[in-house]
């Protein structure tokens, strides 16, 4: 899924930017769509094994996720649409919000997954409901979603070069800048961090405090609260009073030392007091990084710099998760110490390499 949507995610930013964010994101929509029906056909497939194996209904599982990650490279899209219907100083407010509805989607969907599961033939019933909703979230896009990209604003040339949808081509490029490669830097730093908790949190549940399967899911609904309450109320608090670059310091902070004191915490409840400061720090650093990437860059180049972010994010996913599941697998109650060590070091960099930069909205060459 990972390796499709990093491949895919160029390709359909620069279709947004001739024909316009909304189309984009409608094939992609009607395309996830329709991999939520191609999950449940691996249900009703025979189930002949080879080598303790079931083939064909696990590679129509892979023909899922594949086509799934294709189209979901539309999330650097969506991202893009918020940057063009946002002013600069605005953004890091709507960024917050944005966070705050994914907060209660961690909440609702796997409610609703685990809920569907008990009805008639679980994994089919949990597909097609997902296909359902799917389909809801596509009437939306076509008969309320209204256009982002003004057509004065769009490309007139569909450049699909391989050196033109290289992220790597495009971290060279946008890099010169220092307001650039300093988000980029610490976006690393974070979502290498983020990635190598969702990872391995539930296991460190099940492994150093004995939870049940169920109880994880009770227990990370709960936490999800956590998220939403950050992303709503909290970063309104601490806008008010720093600006984005000053709160990220304060965000790497509660991350690096909440993480910390995690992996120190013996006790659960000590555990989940400062599970709620690590997630403040990992939500918004998030909304605050997408903010101060949107202020560095003209509004023209909104999309080809989100997208390299997103193709970052991609690549890491791709890569991030396998390697932390080896290191957990030989010293798995220390991994919480890693993680702690990841913020930490960004505010090392920051205050060595990046103490000077400073955000001015980038004018037109």
């Amino acid at each position: 899924f990972s390796l499709f949507q990093f491949l895919s995610a160029p390709v359909l930013g620069t279709l947004s930017d001739k024909y316009g964010r909304k189309q984009v994101l409608i094939w992609t929509q009607a395309g996830t769509m329709l991999s939520w029906l191609i999950l449940a056909g691996a249900y009703l497939v025979p189930n002949e094994e080879i080598f303790c194996f079931a083939l064909l209904p696990i590679i129509i599982i892979f023909l899922s996720r594949i086509f799934d990650g294709i189209t979901w490279g539309n999330n650097s899209v969506s991202q893009a649409m918020i940057a063009d219907l946002t002013s600069p100083d605005e953004r890091a407010k709507i960024f917050g919000v944005n966070g705050a509805v994914f907060g209660v989607s961690l909440i609702i969907g796997p409610a609703m997954g685990a809920l569907s599961m008990t009805f008639w033939y679980d994994y089919l019933w949990t597909a097609l409901l997902w296909f359902f909703l799917s389909a809801l979230t596509l009437w939306v896009m076509v008969y309320v979603l209204e256009e982002s990209l003004k057509i004065e604003n769009r490309k007139h040339e569909l450049r699909l070069s391989f050196k033109e949808l290289n992220v790597f081509s495009q971290i060279k490029k946008w890099g010169k800048l220092e307001t650039i490669r300093y988000t980029l830097i610490m976006k690393i730093f974070v979502f290498v961090a983020f990635l190598w908790y969702t990872s391995l949190s539930t296991l460190y549940l099940i492994d150093f405090f004995g939870f049940q399967a169920s109880k994880v899911g009770y227990y990370l609904t709960f936490t999800g609260l956590f998220l939403i309450f950050h992303q709503s109320i909290t970063i309104r608090f601490f806008l008010t009073y720093f600006k984005d670059r000053k709160s990220l310091l304060i965000w790497l902070g509660f991350m690096g030392f909440g993480f910390m004191w995690m992996w120190l915490s013996q006790e659960i409840i000590l555990f989940t007091v400062f599970y709620f400061f690590s997630v403040l720090g990992i939500s918004l650093c998030f909304t605050t990084l997408w903010a101060l990437t949107s202020r560095a860059i003209w509004e023209k180049d909104q999309w080809e710099v989100m997208w390299m972010m997103t193709g970052v994010d991609s690549f890491l996913s791709i890569g991030v998760p396998v390697l932390s599941t080896i290191v957990y697998s030989h010293i798995h109650f220390s991994f919480y110490f890693i993680v702690a060590i990841l913020p930490l070091m960004a505010l090392v960099i920051n205050r060595v390499f990046f103490s000077a930069t400073e955000f001015r909205k980038r004018k037109k060459a």
